[in-house]
């Protein structure tokens, strides 16, 4: 064991106690969170795979958020919102960026493992049907007669029925066809669906980089059709926040810098997800990126209240309508599903 000289000029040993107590005063005098200097190693998953969509928080790994509050940080893309809860349920994650209507199921049919959403980072959903000029969808009464692309596992997908219904559309009309998401896009452009459920982000892009113009993509979208929800949020594990609820305020302080730091730096955000993926397209996904921050997190609400902002009565009604289009027999609340506490303070989420 290595010693240290004492006041009294004899050797002290270097103990573990020891050098954890020095790293806690650091911490201290830091201003930083001494638990979560204690559980400074967490693994993020994203809600899809690195891209524009995602690249906030790599940009705010790479300019130190995480280390500034004692956090190294393993982040993760993953094959989508699905995927990244079922990781923190199963506590191979800590933390997670999910879809939260996506969340509100998972916690109605796992509510004991299920994760918590801690803070909103998408102040509208980014839900929607696409379709392409010269077969236009542009009310969901347009669906009527047309082929829809549908899948079995997105939000979007789970929540049509019950957003057809609220606009009397009838389904039966409607052919819908399930597909698989890796394979939606290229039916779209191919016109073997006349639409398709999805984000607007992902398919826009994805459509844009082969070849489709941008002013030839419609789009009908949830929010304005009675579903004036969030988007993706700030996941984490129950049983971690209850352990260690300064480690997620650390997270969550992070987070909220990192998307403000994108927001204001675009080019560098970027840079950071194509030094990790040499085939990504710096251009296409920079525009992903930018179209996600102006459409769906920097909107009016955020620029005068800052990045999380959280309306109870707004996520309440949205839980209402996710039961009734999943239909969800358990009862559901705001406090099942959203955890307030680690919220950084309304100063430090300022998009300025």
């Amino acid at each position: 064991m290595p010693k240290a000289a004492s006041l009294s000029g004899q050797p002290t040993p270097v103990t573990r106690r020891t050098v954890m107590a020095g790293l806690g005063a650091a911490a201290v005098a830091a201003g930083l969170p001494r638990r979560a200097l204690a559980a400074s190693s967490i693994k993020f998953s994203c809600d899809f795979r690195v891209y524009g969509g995602t690249a906030p928080f790599f940009y705010g790994n790479d300019l130190g958020f995480f280390k500034q509050n004692g956090i190294t940080a393993q982040i993760d893309g993953s094959l989508g919102s699905g995927d990244a809860i079922t990781r923190v349920a199963s506590g191979a994650y800590d933390f997670g960026c999910a879809d939260v209507s996506t969340l509100v199921e998972f916690v109605s049919r796992n509510p004991e493992s299920a994760p918590i959403l801690i803070m909103p980072i998408y102040d509208r959903t980014a839900a929607c049907i696409i379709s392409l000029a010269g077969k236009p969808v542009n009310t969901l009464k347009d669906l009527e007669g047309k082929k829809l692309g549908v899948s079995t596992a997105d939000a979007g997908s789970r929540l049509l029925p019950g957003l057809l219904r609220l606009h009397n559309v009838d389904a039966s009309k409607i052919e819908m066809i399930t597909i698989e998401q890796k394979l939606r896009d290229t039916l779209l452009m191919q016109k073997r669906v006349d639409a398709v459920v999805g984000f607007d982000y992902t398919t826009l892009f994805n459509l844009i980089g082969n070849g489709v113009k941008k002013e030839d993509v419609h789009f009908v979208y949830y929010s304005n059709n009675g579903f004036d929800f969030y988007g993706q949020g700030l996941i984490a594990s129950r049983k971690l926040v209850k352990s260690n609820p300064d480690l997620a305020k650390g997270v969550a302080d992070a987070v909220a810098k990192s998307w403000i730091a994108a927001y204001k730096d675009p080019d560098a955000a970027i840079a950071s997800i194509t030094k990790r993926d040499a085939l990504a397209n710096a251009q296409v996904e920079k525009d992903r990126m930018e179209w996600v921050l102006n459409h769906h997190v920097m909107t009016p609400n955020v620029k005068a209240h800052g990045l999380g902002t959280m309306d109870m009565k707004r996520l309440d009604a949205g839980i209402v309508a996710i039961r009734e289009g999943f239909e969800i027999k358990k009862p559901l609340t705001a406090k099942d599903v959203w955890d307030g506490r680690f919220m950084p303070p309304a100063a430090d989420r300022k998009v300025g």
